[in-house]
């Protein structure tokens, strides 16, 4: 058995003390390896900048030597036999839903981030346990708790939890199904316990019975409500981490509703990632970048069906739904990286720049653009008699339960059998989901045959909509539609000092480039750039009844 336990003897510091024990295999040197990444975001971390005091001892107490063999990798040298200890600190200062902080209130640790994997015992069992005196006994854990410890029955268990010990922690549950639920919150509460709680039972439920069971006996939603804004959340397989902010915003029902979002978004991962997983990502290599070109299944479908559950279960009145699914239609209105990248090849670079803006027009994003190519999917399935729901729980039966890996050709073979139109799929994932066509007509077709009309707007940002230049509010440039004169004549980043019309068809602007001052005069259109996309009901058709239900 492998064993962790942490103490953090001075919070202020937020470097929580991490002491390991190992026995080694007879003979054969020990090597340690720290996840360079972890599940849920595919960019390098590195998280082993973040320890200091890397030290190692036998039994009777005898310093041993190590060598770092790579920046993730520690190799020690057997001497005898007999366990080995190793110590050191390990940095919790970034507070999200993936990384760990420590200070006078809370110690909040994501194993991934500062544990070990023993290569050549990653299938050990692991024990953790704990020593916080200012901290209460109660804890919250991902973990198979035992009193003050815990067990993992492998490292990608271990690598798959966190721990959350805190001063003051809310902790609530309920039932769906055969299922605890369990709701933990770090933070101030400023909303009505029972509507929450009423949702949440709601859209558990719905997901449920569409797929036809949970996988496990307790879940954990485990909620940091921060004093300053803050979005975000991480999946797990026994449960999700959720860091959002302000705390008092939640009053506001538009801030609540992106709460249940995240929320729903993250339960739906519990199938969909965690378990219903391509195979190139199971198990997880944590040692170096993993590419998949599934983003479309992995994001784009989740988040999806995790807004479409909160209008399905109720949650969500239908023009909620609207509106939300409408801010991910914009996003993607306002974007020109689908002329350039397919989500496929999106998806395999977001070890690249996937979280990160990257260069203009480089690439689409998998979440929006994902959705989108979800909402279509299931527009047409359900045109079949079928939908994405009874799709993803044939991807459950078939793949997440039986912990087998899949391939994008089996998510679209499952498409095509419940469509039995082989030759419309093929030219659908030829065109939008491999190549570089434009969806936005099938998008309006799709919403239409729903009964759901796609308007556009205009303001009165002569600016934005008539020269084609999106600015913050000082003037600098952030995007130039590809269509516009603007984009041979103003460059990103340029500061736009002075603006005034020559004509009603002339607009000059003073701009400063690396203060080197410049004037350009620019023709202007008629509201032609960057419409605000509305969704509206105008009737509810039988499809719709079928898709919202």
């Amino acid at each position: 058995m492998i064993q962790f336990h942490f103490s953090c003897p001075n919070p202020a510091s937020q470097f929580v003390e991490i002491t390991m024990s190992i026995s080694p295999m007879p003979g054969q040197k020990t090597t340690l390896q720290l996840p360079a990444w972890r599940a849920g975001r595919y960019q390098i971390a590195d998280y082993a900048q973040n320890i200091r005091g890397f030290k190692v001892w036998n039994q009777d107490g005898k310093p041993l030597a190590f060598k770092k063999f790579n920046k993730n990798v520690w190799e020690i040298d057997p001497v005898s036999d007999g366990p080995i200890s190793v110590s050191y600190c390990y940095w919790a200062g970034k507070m999200d839903a993936g990384n760990s902080w420590a200070d006078d209130e809370q110690v909040y640790i994501n194993f991934v981030n500062c544990c070990f994997e023993v290569l050549g015992q990653s299938d050990q069992e692991i024990q953790v346990s704990w020593d916080f005196p200012s901290l209460p006994d109660q804890v919250s854990t991902l973990l198979e708790v035992n009193g003050p410890k815990a067990k993992a029955l492998n490292f990608q268990m271990l690598a798959d939890s966190t721990l959350l010990a805190a001063k003051t922690l809310t902790h609530w549950t309920y039932f769906s199904g055969n299922t605890q639920f369990n709701i933990w919150i770090k933070g101030e509460v400023f909303f009505d316990q029972p509507s929450f709680m009423k949702s949440f039972q709601a859209f558990s439920q719905k997901l449920i019975e569409d797929f036809g069971e949970f996988p496990e006996k307790e879940y954990h939603f485990i909620f940091q409500l921060l004093r300053y804004p803050h979005y975000h959340g991480v999946e797990h397989r026994r449960g999700t981490v959720i860091t959002f902010g302000p705390a008092e915003s939640l009053k506001e029902p538009e801030q609540m509703e992106e709460l249940l979002g995240v929320s729903c978004h993250e339960l739906y991962h519990a199938w969909n990632v965690c378990r219903i997983r391509p195979e190139e990502l199971l198990p997880y290599d944590f040692s170096k970048e993993t590419y998949t070109q599934v983003g479309l299944v992995l994001e784009g479908v989740t988040t999806y069906m995790g807004d479409l559950y909160l209008l399905k279960s109720g949650v969500y009145s239908p023009e909620t739904y609207l509106r939300h699914f409408g801010k991910v239609i914009q996003r993607e209105a306002d974007s020109f990286g689908w002329q350039n990248y397919s989500i496929l090849e999106s998806s395999f670079d977001l070890w690249l720049d996937g979280y990160q803006p990257g260069i203009p027009n480089r690439k689409v994003n998998i979440y929006t653009r994902g959705a989108i190519l979800a909402f279509c999917l299931d527009v047409m399935l359900l045109e079949s008699g079928s939908s994405l729901a009874e799709v993803m729980k044939s991807m459950w039966e078939a793949f997440g339960k039986p912990n087998q890996g899949y391939q994008l050709k089996d998510f679209k073979t499952r498409i095509t059998q419940a469509m039995n139109s082989e030759k419309v799929i093929e030219s659908f994932f030829s065109d939008f989901v491999e190549g570089y066509e434009d969806l936005f007509p099938v998008l309006e077709k799709k919403l239409s045959q729903l009964g759901i009309g796609l308007r556009p707007s205009f303001t009165d940002d002569m600016l934005l909509h008539q020269v084609g230049i999106r600015s913050t509010s000082t003037g600098k440039v952030q995007q130039i539609h590809l269509e516009s004169q603007a984009y041979e004549k103003v460059m990103i980043n340029d500061q736009i000092v002075e603006d005034h019309l020559i004509s009603p068809e002339i607009i000059k602007l003073k701009i400063n480039r690396n203060n080197r001052i410049l004037e350009v005069e620019l023709n202007m259109m008629s509201n032609r750039y960057f419409p605000i996309n509305t969704l509206v009901l105008s009737r509810e058709t039988e499809l719709y009844q079928r898709w919202s239900k």
